[in-house]
């Protein structure tokens, strides 16, 4: 059965009523170039090619026809020569033999336009299913020839612009062209057949919609999409649509024939319609089918990407400025494969100055708060690309546009905290010569805007480590002075002593048992005054943040050594319990001294005389890691049960003359060494300090098994008395 083809005219009237529209888009938008004109030509010329198939398919009457398709014809004739022409307008500088060539390809076309006036190139037109197609005379090989001539040439122009281009703007423009060039040159060549009487539905209407459509959109968009992408998209959608809508409308065909005994065309192009516009009512399976094809396909694009948008989602936990600056540069020079790439931050003078870069080093690496690079990136708020800024209108936006030259750069990522510029990133081309595709260009500027948080948070996380360190020498200084005060009155006694021995000497010189008992009490106490000063200048100085082995008894021994005079001026017994089995740790010693002095300080103060206060060690286990765990024990007032949330906050103090600090300093070291601190308190009775740090993993790690921190027993312990 044959079907006859009722609407076959649809094709060429919707193609040229596209091709127009895409004309008059591109002339809106941008400046007229000579490239806009050639393509505007061309447009025009693709309007009257379709609206011969329009009028060879819609209109019955043969004579009408065949008068008709005379002057519509004139769009196919020029057509072949103005997709030539704007191959060559593609590039500016073309050599002038391709001047020349285009004016013998234009005079082959009005000769042809002589011969198709005079009636010479088409001699009638003959049916087919779908309507009339042109019946050629000998003259119409010249038109073939044509077509096929500007089309071959057309092609081999583009290849070799791409494969010779450095450009990558240009380049991935090429690679638009050559895709519509590869889909619309077999279909165009299939309108040529049946004047040959070769009985082929004519496609080259869909070609020429196509073509246009690709051509247009590389003409106006300068942040083109990948066009791996483009294919992806294409071939998903429409293997999706195809799946979807071919058998079920093969079907409607089949029931249609079955019931009726025919296919009914109308009723056929009702029900194709409809189901087109259920296809589109699936976007979520297009684009699962999307992000398939793309990983099978194209997967080292999706994996940089993916490794692009991770990256973006991580940075903003990186809080060491100089690993942030170096992850940033190094990520995007091995992801993006650049040959150069430069990071520049305010350096709080208005200036913009280098602070890591990779490759090629720029010519120019520093920036007043005036240049028109910087006002430029001010204005736009936006990602700026090199070739947008030599197309425009600006001055001030081609001044920067010559910045980029003279750097080798082509993007320039601006970083902005609080509309507020305080740094940029600029990329250099890729050494593949891939162009920046617009979904490069917007992970990006997703990456520009988390860096530029990430930034601000090392700073701020900069200025807190100043602040903190200030405030661990406050605490420090707060302690010394109350430990140089009882150091003070420990040093008086031992001085007496001395002071009597040498208002004794001379009366009692010749006295041997005299020197010998009181020699040697003195050398004792100078010994014990100069074991006091040094362990209060060792925990005077400013700490040097090392970490080393630490035998925490030989610390806990020499901190309460320092801390014994303090304890007689309270009149407070202050004890040590060591367990023997302690291994070294690895940790911050100068850090780990200040936290038992500053723990100890406090139980003195809440102790009342003739209370105790307790130093022990002792390994212990939590949630199964082994640990070194350090108690200072007291039997003071205790802690109200509301204050325990309270005391490690910075500044929370319940004495009248405290900082508030001690305890806030201590939780802060004991976090950083990867350990905690817990505390366990009842009213009059007394309150214990729990600091546990963490045993290297090369230790063994024998222990009990896990009992309550404030209920451990002491092991091999050793008591001492101070």
């Amino acid at each position: 059965m044959t079907l006859n083809v009722t609407y076959a005219w649809l094709i060429p009237l919707l193609s040229a009523i596209a091709t127009a529209a895409l004309a008059i888009l591109v002339n809106r938008v941008g400046p007229r170039t000579e490239l806009r004109r050639v393509f505007t030509f061309l447009a025009g010329m693709l309007v009257l090619w379709n609206l011969n198939f329009f009028v060879l398919y819609a209109v019955s009457n043969h004579d009408l026809a065949l008068h008709l398709t005379q002057w519509a014809r004139v769009g196919g004739l020029f057509a072949p020569p103005a997709v030539l022409h704007l191959v060559v307008a593609l590039r500016p500088n073309r050599s002038s033999r391709w001047r020349t060539a285009l004016l013998i390809d234009y005079g082959f076309a009005c000769v042809l336009l002589v011969l198709n006036g005079l009636g010479l190139l088409v001699a009638d037109v003959r049916p087919f299913a779908w309507g009339y197609s042109s019946v050629g005379t000998s003259f119409y090989n010249l038109l073939t020839i044509s077509v096929f001539g500007n089309f071959a040439a057309t092609v081999a122009l583009l290849l070799y612009d791409y494969r010779t281009g450095t450009e990558a703007g240009l380049r991935l423009q090429l690679k638009f062209w050559i895709l519509g060039a590869l889909i619309a040159l077999p279909l165009a060549l299939t309108n040529l057949l049946p004047a040959y009487g070769i009985s082929v539905y004519p496609l080259g209407s869909l070609g020429v919609a196509v073509f246009a459509g690709i051509v247009a959109y590389a003409i106006v968009r300068h942040r083109l999409m990948d066009i791996d992408l483009v294919l992806t998209k294409s071939v998903a959608y429409g293997a999706v649509s195809f799946l979807l809508i071919a058998p079920a409308f093969g079907l409607a065909l089949w029931l249609q024939r079955e019931s009726f005994g025919r296919i009914h065309s109308d009723f056929s192009l009702a029900i194709l319609l409809m189901l087109i516009a259920v296809g589109v009512l699936f976007p979520a399976l297009r684009l699962r089918a999307e992000s398939s094809i793309e990983r099978s396909l194209f997967r080292e694009k999706h994996e940089y990407r993916a490794a692009l948008a991770a990256f973006t989602r991580s940075i903003v936990r990186i809080l060491d400025r100089d690993k942030l600056l170096s992850e940033l540069t190094n990520t995007l020079t091995n992801l993006l494969h650049l040959d150069r790439l430069a990071l520049l931050l305010d350096d709080g003078e208005r200036t913009y100055l280098v602070r890591h870069a990779t490759g090629i080093p720029a010519a120019i690496g520093e920036f007043g708060s005036t240049h028109e690079l910087i006002l430029t990136l001010r204005r736009r708020d936006d990602i700026a690309l090199r070739g947008e800024l030599e197309a425009s209108s600006d001055a001030t936006e081609r001044a920067a546009a010559e910045t980029f030259r003279k750097n080798g750069w082509e993007v320039a990522m601006p970083l902005a905290v609080s509309d507020r510029l305080i740094g940029f990133i600029a990329l250099g081309r890729k050494r593949n010569l891939e162009a920046f595709y617009a979904e490069d260009l917007q992970l990006l500027s997703t990456l520009a805007a988390e860096a530029s948080i990430a930034l601000e948070n090392a700073r701020l996380y900069e200025e807190l480590k100043r602040s903190r360190d200030i405030i661990e020498r406050t605490g420090r200084l707060s302690a010394l002075g109350t430990l140089a005060a009882g150091i003070a009155h420990e040093i008086r006694n031992p001085l007496v002593s001395i002071q009597t021995f040498f208002q004794l000497a001379p009366q009692r010189r010749h006295d041997p048992e005299f020197f010998t008992s009181f020699l040697s009490l003195t050398a004792g106490e100078v010994d014990r005054i100069g074991d006091l000063i040094t362990e209060l200048l060792s925990f005077a100085r400013s700490p040097s943040h090392r970490v080393e082995d630490v035998d925490i008894n030989d610390l806990i021994e020499r901190t309460t050594l320092l801390l014994a005079p303090e304890a007689r001026k309270s009149r407070v017994k202050l004890a040590r319990v060591l367990a023997t089995d302690l291994p070294v740790i690895r940790a911050d010693g100068d850090q780990l001294k200040q936290v038992v002095i500053n723990l100890v300080l406090n139980a003195i103060q809440a102790t009342p005389a003739s209370g105790t206060v307790t130093v022990l060690t002792r390994r212990h286990r939590h949630q199964g890691n082994p640990l070194c765990q350090i108690e200072v024990r007291d039997t003071g007032v205790g802690i109200p049960p509301k204050m325990i949330e309270d005391i490690f906050n910075p500044f929370f103090t319940t004495k009248d003359k405290g900082t508030g600090l001690g305890l806030s300093i201590a939780h802060q070291i004991a976090t950083e060494h990867g350990g905690f601190i817990t505390v366990t308190s009842e009213m009059d009775r007394g309150s214990s300090f729990y600091v546990n740090l963490p045993l290297t993993s090369s230790i063994d790690s024998h222990t009990t098994n896990d009992e309550p921190e404030a209920a451990l027993p002491l092991r091999y312990g050793r008591m001492a008395k101070l």
